[in-house]
């Protein structure tokens, strides 16, 4: 069995598509394709190793992918690809669980740079030692990966988990966005730092008993945030 990455291209523009497939291929990846958002839905049961979901599709929204595999508890990688580069786009995005979100037109060479780091984030490759974190009533499991609160758990993406854990080992320190999005992200060029609050204002709204006024992710003004236990 082939030990390269699977991925999923969900594109119905046709040069764009085979373009990705083509480029993909050559970096050693397996890919597959889907045109709708139904095929796409077929395609997730070969569970590929990542997505690359456009929004723009003939039946409907890509998003609507991204909320099949979260809802069924996924954690597949999705990285969003579209032309809704807006704000509120980004953020419904990346709050319906993307781990990241790319705005075309595109360059080719970042987008491979996402893929390697979100693909290197999520491969379980580093043989951690299970370990458990405790923070007001919940617990991140290191081993398993796992967020809970009581004895539910609590459903994140790998890269909420990722941040909520670099955040949680460094407590009580001012950590600033461009540190986060070099040791969380894993590369530190970055269109815009507002992705880290996207993530944020997310793990928020899982973590916090009022995200308005939160007890744990605390904003440090002009620098970026703080965690308190």
């Amino acid at each position: 069995m082939s030990d390269a990455a699977r991925i999923l291209v969900v594109e119905d523009e046709r040069p764009i598509r085979e373009g990705l497939r083509d480029h993909f291929q050559r970096e050693g990846w397996e890919v597959s394709c889907a045109e709708t958002v139904c095929e796409a839905e077929r395609c997730l049961y070969e569970q590929p190793d990542l997505v690359i979901l456009d929004r723009k599709l003939p039946d409907g929204d890509g998003l609507q992918v991204l909320q099949v595999l979260r809802t069924q508890g996924m954690t597949t990688p999705v990285i969003v690809l579209s032309a809704k580069g807006e704000a509120v786009h980004r953020i419904e995005g990346l709050e319906g669980g993307a781990d990241d979100y790319v705005t075309k037109p595109f360059h080719l060479r970042e987008l491979v740079a996402r893929i390697r780091a979100v693909l290197g984030r999520s491969g379980g490759a580093r043989t951690e030692e299970r370990s458990q974190i405790g923070f007001g009533d919940h617990v991140l499991d290191v081993g398993a990966r796992t967020l809970s609160r009581g004895r539910k758990q609590v459903a994140v993406t790998k890269l909420e988990f990722d941040l909520l854990l670099y955040l949680v080992r460094n407590s009580d320190r001012a950590i600033s966005r461009n540190e986060l999005l070099d040791r969380v992200w894993g590369y530190d060029k970055f269109p815009t730092t507002r992705t880290v609050d996207y993530h944020i204002l997310s793990l928020r709204k899982k973590i916090e008993p009022d995200p308005e006024n939160p007890r744990h992710i605390i904003t440090v003004h002009r620098v970026g945030y703080r965690f308190e236990r």
